[in-house]
């Protein structure tokens, strides 16, 4: 009977607290107390969200200041290594200096967004803000940087097209002179061949009147020698500084031009014929730059 009505106390017991549960599970303050739990999960899922996503932001960025800096680097290195360059490197250089802004200017919107979504956020953490703040002021400094590279690099291919257009313009001034030079050269040279050309002829008195170049009146006269200098006859031409010996084919010579005494000699040939040397080349072409010779055959 104790047994029995021990059990039925359990039982009893049993049926108030799950009378009791029932009455709590209907009350209001269970139900907002679940509503709350409710929406407790959803902020810390959404807290959890905005945290991961944040950090896959800044990794973004700080990847992103990792490849500008590179690139940075070699643009500066570059930049040292040509100047003074051709102006299509300048022009590598600049088109490099457009892609790292670009990357810049990417960064900039990423900041913004992170930006954004701290101030959306409902947990404001200092530290993030603060990390914000850093990278800010260093895409900010690198942004100067680049610029003022940019304006390096422009003012290099400036310059580079100044001084092309200076040595176009002094070639065109060296071509002029050295066609200047050239022509002025050609005829220095025709000067210097007619200055230094000399004719000569040599013939027996016969033949230098039939040639029109000696004219004699009478046994008795001695002759004279005619114009010679607009005379047809076949005289011979060379330059006075490479001849010294002027044969004549003939014996007993007579110089019929003018031609100082002590600058030639008259000197025979082992074939029995004369030839004239020249001593002094200056001194005897001085008077006149023909020669006719009277020979005897």
């Amino acid at each position: 009977m104790k047994k029995l009505f021990y059990s039925i106390s359990i039982l009893l017991s049993i049926a108030a607290l799950f009378a009791s549960c029932k009455r709590v599970e209907d009350s209001d303050q269970y139900k907002q107390l679940l509503v709350r739990v409710d929406s407790l999960n959803r902020v810390n899922k959404q807290i959890k969200a905005d945290y991961n996503e944040t950090l896959d932001m800044l990794n973004e960025i700080e990847a992103g200041f990792n490849e500008i800096s590179a690139a940075e680097s070699s643009l500066i290195a570059l930049n040292l290594e040509n100047q003074g360059d051709t102006i299509s490197r300048k022009e590598i250089m600049l088109n490099q200096v457009d892609k790292i802004k670009d990357k810049i200017a990417q960064q900039q919107q990423k900041i913004d967004d992170l930006q954004a979504q701290l101030s959306k956020s409902s947990a404001k953490n200092r530290t993030l803000t603060a990390t914000i703040a850093r990278m800010q002021q260093e895409l900010d400094e690198k942004t100067l940087i680049i610029e003022d590279l940019q304006r390096t690099v422009s003012d290099q291919r400036n310059r580079i097209n100044e001084l092309g257009n200076t040595v176009a313009s002094l070639e065109k001034d060296v071509a002029g002179l050295k066609e200047k030079s050239a022509d002025q050269l050609s005829r220095i040279k025709s000067q210097d061949t007619d200055l230094n050309t000399v004719h000569y002829i040599c013939g027996t008195e016969s033949e230098l009147v039939a040639w029109n170049l000696f004219e004699k009146k009478g046994l008795f006269d001695g002759g004279r020698l005619l114009d010679i200098s607009h005379n047809d006859a076949d005289f011979k031409t060379f330059d006075r500084r490479r001849v010294s010996v002027v044969p004549t084919n003939g014996k007993r010579l007579k110089l019929l031009t003018n031609h100082p005494d002590g600058s030639y000699t008259i000197e025979p040939e082992e074939d029995g014929t004369e030839s004239i040397v020249i001593t002094d080349k200056d001194s005897f072409w001085s008077i006149s730059r023909y020669l006719v010779v009277r020979v005897k055959r």
